[in-house]
């Protein structure tokens, strides 16, 4: 650590920066701002961050320095939080490496998140993955924020595997028992993970005032700098609230969503979240008829925009890329159902979509093949 804060007071000297200003800044007294400096009291890691977030403005710089904060301190509960706070803003690279400087069940259940977040599991993969470090985790399971986090993990297994109406009971206990967690940040932040959760449960359960009310309330100004990817996440899931209901507001959701993660500058270590951003925005134009300025870079986007053209070689090329995905995956999932069932004017796999859907608890969006199945059913009645 000393040699961190000897570069830290380097650079203090260099731009002209009082430690008292620093003081105030983070809401301390000058008597412990020296005490940091001399090593007599710990440096908390939010005030590391915040203290090498204002004197160095290369991302690559700062990681360097929490990788050594990480190496210096005795405290596991900062590594946890370090942890915690690169996987919450998408440092993943930084998150590997912290895994590696504390080796535990606790980081094995981060390693396994990031496997999660870089798509290298399959959904049946995670859950067992999971499973596996449940049954070996031991005394660490009694640490309230290891608890928590499994049960976070967990939830997010039953999202992947469209197990919504799982979610509710498990989410509420576990968001009880964040309150014994002593961390100010890591307590908050998987607080936030719950809410993430709930919304799309709610969602999923045709429980949309619940859903709109929860991912509100996580839209602010302290959470747009705290947790930045969460408040993307629900201006994403507005979106697609809206996408049946309200156009307008559906677009705007998505378009903000898109530009708001674009400022993060994250587009090209996160790629899937900007894949799953776009797809949306293509998804909410495509169902409501408006086919202009659309991105189709996925697979089933394009099946989709094909299959809702007026001509038979653009529903048979829909076709040819839905058997591609189906071949990949080995199976279809419900949204895809729909398509192919759009691209072959096949009413029998149009009620068999609305069926998975709502074998998997999305209530949701079983009303778009409910609906369309209404409109293909006027339409061949002779």
């Amino acid at each position: 650590m000393e040699h961190v804060i000897l570069q830290i007071e380097r650079e203090l000297e260099r731009k002209g920066i009082s430690k008292f200003y620093l003081a105030r800044m983070l809401n301390v007294t000058s008597a412990c701002i020296n005490e940091y400096f001399r090593g007599t009291r710990r440096f908390k890691f939010q005030d590391f961050l915040q203290i090498i977030r204002l004197l160095f403005d290369e991302q690559i710089h700062q990681h360097r320095l929490i990788e050594k904060y990480c190496l210096s301190t005795e405290s596991t509960e900062d590594i946890k939080e370090a942890m915690e706070w690169s996987a919450n803003n998408g440092f993943y690279e930084l998150l590997s490496r912290l895994i590696n400087i504390y080796p535990s069940h606790f980081s094995e259940l981060y390693s396994l998140l990031l496997k999660r977040n870089q798509s290298q599991l399959s959904p049946v993969q995670f859950y067992h993955e999971l499973e596996m470090i449940k049954f070996k985790i031991g005394n660490e399971i009694k640490m309230p924020e290891t608890k928590v986090f499994v049960g976070i993990l967990l939830m997010y297994s039953f999202l992947d595997l469209h197990s919504y109406s799982s979610i509710l009971p498990i989410a509420n206990h576990t968001l009880h028992q964040t309150e014994q967690i002593m961390n100010h940040y890591i307590r908050e932040s998987y607080v936030m993970r719950i809410k993430e959760i709930l919304t799309i449960h709610y969602m999923k359960q045709l429980k949309l005032e619940n859903a709109i009310k929860i991912a509100k309330e996580v839209i602010n100004l302290a959470n747009f700098e705290q947790f930045p990817l969460s408040v993307n996440f629900m201006l994403y899931l507005l979106a697609e609230m809206h996408v049946y209901s309200d156009y307008r507001k559906s677009i705007y959701y998505i378009e903000k969503a898109i530009e708001h993660f674009v400022r993060l500058g994250l587009s090209e270590s996160l790629t899937n979240r900007k894949q799953m951003l776009l797809a949306m925005h293509d998804f909410i134009k495509i169902t409501n008829g408006v086919q202009q300025n659309l991105y189709l870079l996925g697979e089933v986007e394009k099946a989709y925009y094909l299959s809702v053209q007026p001509h038979q070689e653009a529903k048979e090329r829909a076709l040819y890329i839905l058997g591609g995905v189906a071949n990949k995956k080995g199976k279809l999932s419900p949204f895809e159902l729909y398509v192919k069932a759009l691209a072959a004017n096949d009413l029998y796999l149009m009620k068999f979509s609305e069926e998975e859907f709502l074998r998997s608890g999305d209530l949701f969006h079983a009303q778009l093949p409910k609906r369309t199945f209404r409109k293909l059913s006027m339409r061949n009645v002779p």
